[in-house]
């Protein structure tokens, strides 16, 4: 049997040969006795489930445990190569697609910049041809390939299966896309789509020590999403949108933004807006490394900031001045045990992370004040497709 098989099989009498390899999955490497004393199943019945799942090959006898006294019992893993699953993070300035195996580690990624040029079709292209290239490299079976789990920029019809009209892409046509059916009709797997935020949020939480905390996500770039997690679990808002935190308002008669308003934390925050903010101050004199004619990215700025430019330095962190304004009202409102901040800017830039963290402090409500634990996504830019991939996993199992 296929492991493809085994995870789509959904019938009552399935139902315990699954929950056997879940908590193997979960909890492995276990012994019977570890693994009859959680669910109380007869002796009889887990020789035979663990019997099948060997024939199978989704489970291998992985070493011995200490002994009591008498034969050593034998220690049971899943077989973490039996399948695969590819994770994507489709975002404003790249796509990225990841070949990862059943413990969602990455085998093989690929990334590209999205450009004018990037359609939707060209984007959907770019990455039916890098998983069949990944399946060929590896000699991966199509029936060895569960799923595909998908993390985009929102907002998204996750019913349908489209992304519907995110702002900010370089290219035209981003409008009602139809991400699932595509690689679905490709590939003939299960592919779940989720906000990117959300499925970084999962991943970082796979990866942390602080299990079942609630966490809130947030990446800075040429926009601003952040997911939020509560117990372990993705908090899903209808639209798939995770950029509105954007437009939460800091400044009541500030800068404009591009939905029109004034004061969003996005007028702050962008690269678009750091860059205007950059030149609205070079007519008055001030020297800036930074021109009108060249093309900003966060590499120049950080450059810049290094090079002692004290105009872009200053941008900088007025913009995490903001940015820490908006982290503490996000926390008095959604009460996260946890925030972690991932983008180009919070890893190179370190005086940026510190302001953040300095100025949420401020005004987080005296209650949270020392319950918030701040950090660094650790996963950075993997977090995305690791995340997809894993809830994507989850999915079988109606987790």
């Amino acid at each position: 049997m296929y492991i493809k098989d085994f995870l789509i099989e959904d019938t009552a009498k399935h139902a315990t040969l699954k929950k056997v390899y879940r908590l193997i999955y979960d909890h492995g490497p276990m012994t019977k006795a570890d693994l009859q004393s959680i669910t109380n199943l007869k002796h009889t019945t887990l020789v035979r489930i663990i019997d099948e799942l060997l024939m199978n090959q989704f489970i291998h006898e992985s070493g011995f445990a200490n002994s009591s006294g008498g034969r050593p019992p034998v220690l049971y893993e899943i077989v973490q190569n039996r399948g695969f699953i590819i994770g994507i993070d489709i975002s404003r300035t790249h796509t990225s697609i990841a070949l990862l195996d059943l413990k969602i580690t990455i085998i093989e990624k690929y990334t590209f910049s999205m450009t004018r040029v990037h359609t939707p079709e060209i984007v959907i292209q770019k990455i039916i041809d890098t998983i069949k290239h990944f399946l060929q490299l590896h000699s991966i079976v199509s029936n060895d390939l569960i799923g595909i789990g998908v993390g985009s920029v929102g907002p998204l019809d996750r019913k349908q299966g489209l992304i519907l009209n995110p702002d900010s892409f370089p290219s035209t046509g981003w409008n009602r896309v139809p991400i699932v059916s595509s690689l679905e009709n490709e590939f003939l797997v299960k592919v779940l789509l989720e906000n990117g935020a959300n499925t970084a949020a999962f991943g970082e939480y796979l990866h942390s020590s602080n299990k079942g905390h609630d966490i809130l996500y947030c990446i800075s770039g040429v926009g601003l999403r952040c997911g939020m997690l509560v117990n372990g679990q993705v908090v899903q808002n209808k639209t798939g949108v995770a950029s509105a935190f954007g437009h939460m308002i800091v400044d009541i008669d500030g800068r404009q933004c591009i939905c029109g308003r004034k004061g969003c934390l996005l007028s702050y925050t962008s690269l678009d807006s750091m860059k205007t903010q950059i030149l609205e101050q070079i007519p008055t004199g001030v020297k800036s490394l930074i021109t009108k004619e060249q093309s900003i990215s966060f590499e120049h700025l950080i450059l810049a900031a290094y090079a002692g430019d004290e105009v872009v330095k200053g941008v900088i962190l007025n913009s995490a001045h903001y940015y820490g304004i908006g982290i503490a009202n996000m926390i008095n409102s959604l009460h996260p045990d946890q925030v972690i901040l991932n983008g180009p800017l919070i890893y190179e830039y370190p005086l940026y992370y510190e302001k953040i963290v300095n100025t949420a402090k401020q005004y987080i409500f005296d209650s949270y004040e020392n319950a918030v634990l701040f950090s660094k996504g650790s996963l950075k830019e993997d977090a995305v497709p690791i995340g997809a991939a894993a809830l994507l996993f989850n999915a079988f199992f109606n987790i």
